[in-house]
């Protein structure tokens, strides 16, 4: 066991030997087109308990996990008391922060998460379920091929992220 763990403290990440792959989903458009995206199936639990899918846009241009009022209140999640403000192409919405959980499956592998969320306060708003960059992405190594209509999720161990992380960190306020 010691010799693996050294082994693996010498990479800067350690990938898992699965990747996961999904095809893009082809949304329908207004105006008719189709819009291919990356979509990815998530396995969440609702306010009963019950397992349920939904699917999110895997968005690299997204800082946050942004969820829509009605799956939050159908999940039952918590949202803070406090509202604020957050914007991005399509304006500023109003949003509440929570925690979301839910599991992502591959074919042999399955990931349990917990990340940091806002949640829309606008029912009408016509955003989809968002996972963005804060953490979802520090979990996975993320290939988007958009040639070949897919996008590629290697697990990492972002514990080792982080401790490079301090380590850089503290090196900066020693040096300062």
């Amino acid at each position: 066991y010691l010799q693996l763990l050294q082994k693996y403290q010498k990479k800067k990440y350690w990938y898992s030997k699965m990747a996961i792959i999904f095809r893009y989903v082809h949304i329908p458009r207004p105006d008719g087109t189709l819009r291919n995206a990356p979509y990815i199936p998530l396995i969440v639990r609702d306010e009963t308990g019950k397992s349920i899918q939904v699917v999110a846009l895997l968005d690299s241009g997204a800082d946050n996990t942004v969820i829509p009022k009605d799956l939050a209140e159908t999940l039952g999640l918590k949202e803070s008391e406090f509202e604020s403000e957050t914007g991005g192409i399509g304006g500023k919405v109003k949003v509440k922060k929570t925690r979301f959980s839910f599991i992502l499956k591959g074919s042999r592998e399955n990931y349990p998460l917990s990340v940091p969320a806002l949640v829309l306060q606008d029912r009408n708003a016509d955003i989809p379920l968002l996972l963005g960059r804060h953490g979802f992405f520090e979990h996975f190594h993320i290939t988007f091929k958009q040639d070949e209509e897919k996008v590629i999720l290697k697990k990492i161990n972002p514990k080792k992220f982080y401790w490079d992380f301090l380590k850089v960190s503290k090196l900066r306020v020693n040096y300062n």
